[in-house]
Formats: C-alpha cells, structure tokens, sequence
C-alpha cells in the first residue's frame, strides 16, 4: 500500500513539476463556448474489496449490477475562466443466486438521481504547462435509504442491498495542469490532484487523476486513464479507497475536416464526439471490483 501511495504521489510531483508531464483537463473554454458530455455507464460485480483491501465475494453468490447516466455542462464565462455543473442518475440490482429455499429470494433494486454538482474552473498559466485550479460542490439528493426486499424474504442484510450514494455532500479543491504535444503523432499526458471535504461521518480525502491519449488518425484519438481516491482516515467512519482504470478510442463525428481531434482535449472550435471506454476497479477498500462498459457522447458549440 505505501509503495503504491509514494509512487503515485511520484507521478503526479512529477506532472507538476516537469514540462513534458501534462493533462488535458487543465484547459478552460473560450469565452461563450458551451460543452456538454453524456456519460451512460454499466456496471457489473461479484467480487468485493474488504475493509482490508483483500478481494471477497459477495454474500451467497451474489451480483450486482447498474447503470450510470451523468450530465455535464461547462461554460466559458472569459478563456480563463469556466463555470461546469452537473447531475448523476443511478440504478442499481443485487440478486443472491445461492440462498436457502426457505430463506426466500433476495432481487432488490434501488434507482435515483444521487447528486448534483456546480463549480468553477480557473486558468493560471498557458505555458509552458496549462496550469488550472478548480472548486466544486457537490450536493446529495437521494440513494442512501436501502431498498427492501422482496416481500417473503426472511432475512435483511443492509450492507448487501444495493445503496446508491452515502449521502454525504462534498467541497473539492483541485490542480490540473496538462500540456499536447505537437510531434509527429500528436499526444498528451496529464494529471490532477486535490482534497475532497465530505460530511455525514464519510471520510475527507484525496482524488487523483491521470489520463494519456494519442492521435494515430485524423478524427481518432486513444486514451486511457487512472481514476482514484484515497480515504484521508480518521476523518469519518465511512473508509473507501479505490482506483479504476478506462481505455478505449475518442472518435470525432463532427468537426472541421482535415484537423486532429485535438479540440477535444485543448478545448477550441467546435466538434461532437463519442467515447467508448472499458473500466476496472483494480484496488479498493470497502467497494465494489467493478467491470465497467462505457458510452460518452460530448459537443462543444
């Protein structure tokens, strides 16, 4: 665990500090530009991360299974300065195919819109880096409260249901910086790094982000990326850790002929695009290991 913290922290110091280390979400809109991204996400897990970061299988062989639809939206108030909000829907299904018939069935569902978000997102430096810094606020809507269980069922396991948020609300202070490389085949690389203060006895903590793509085309552009978060303990009773990894192609639709689909990652003219990414939850604490299967579809006008 702590070669695992002191190497991503590693990065990321060296994504601040070294020009060639960038990310392309440090860039802000234009003035009066507006981007909007849909993101429909399906889940899919039999296997847990326990409290002590070990692998479990669910309860009595169980599954879970859900989609995500998040909606966001920026605005370019000035070139350095962005405004972006945005609201996630969740639907979420956990069935126990290996229960004592007298037990009765376990197949509960639980579906809400979970979150809203609203933040701004402020450029300091163009170069040698795109340097940005961002405050966010997310606030709870619903998902806590467990769905019951089928009616018959003899037994109620609330840790196995499935909740979709856990109702805390959130103030998040970020740093990105991000660069692209015009060589022969256009590329970039990035970061992000910041501190996430949560409520309701979840813990603060500490989200991380890198993401590298490349253009092997016109109109294609290959990306992957490391999504984590790292409890900061003792700062709540709720404790989760996890780190995901998503690759998968950026293909433009519509944009200008002829150019590299770098507006999507420097945030100039106007294109629509559709990502399709593969995700995996590969370390965590008290989640869900996650297969993931996602659909992005994003304009900018």
């Amino acid at each position: 665990m702590k070669k695992r913290i002191m190497l991503m922290s590693i990065l990321l110091i060296c994504c601040f500090v070294l020009p060639q280390m960038v990310f392309g979400g440090a860039w802000t809109l234009p003035n009066g530009s507006i981007w909007i991204e849909e993101t429909v996400t399906h889940r899919y897990a039999k296997w847990d991360f326990d409290a002590d970061r070990e692998l479990a299988r669910k309860n009595r062989n169980a599954r879970q299974t859900g989609w995500d639809s998040v909606t966001k939206a920026e605005y370019g108030i000035f070139d350095w300065l962005t405004i972006l909000g945005g609201i996630t829907y969740k639907e979420s299904n956990y069935v126990e195919h290996n229960r004592p018939p007298s037990w009765g069935k376990y197949d509960i569902n639980g579906h809400a819109f979970t979150e809203a978000e609203v933040g701004l997102k402020a450029r300091i430096l163009e170069k040698p880096v795109v340097l940005s810094g961002q405050i966010k606020i997310q606030t709870y809507l619903d998902g806590k409260q467990y769905t019951d269980p089928v009616k018959g069922s003899l037994t109620y396991n609330s840790s196995s249901t499935p909740a979709l948020h856990d109702g805390h609300n959130a103030l998040e202070f970020r740093g990105l910086v991000g660069r692209k490389f015009d060589t022969a085949i256009p590329f970039y690389l990035g970061a992000e790094a910041g501190y996430s203060f949560r409520n309701r006895d979840v813990c603060n903590g500490f989200p991380l982000f890198l993401e590298g793509g490349f253009w092997p085309a016109d109109m294609l552009l290959i990306k992957g990326e490391i999504d984590a978060y790292l409890s900061h303990d003792a700062t709540g009773s709720i404790e989760k850790d996890y780190a995901i990894w998503r690759v998968g192609p950026v293909i433009r639709l519509l944009g200008a002929k002829g150019k590299s689909q770098t507006s999507s990652v420097t945030r100039e003219g106007a294109f629509l695009d559709l990502t399709i990414q593969y995700g995996n939850t590969f370390w965590g604490r008290n989640v869900g290991k996650d297969h993931m299967y996602i659909v992005k579809l994003a304009a900018q006008f």
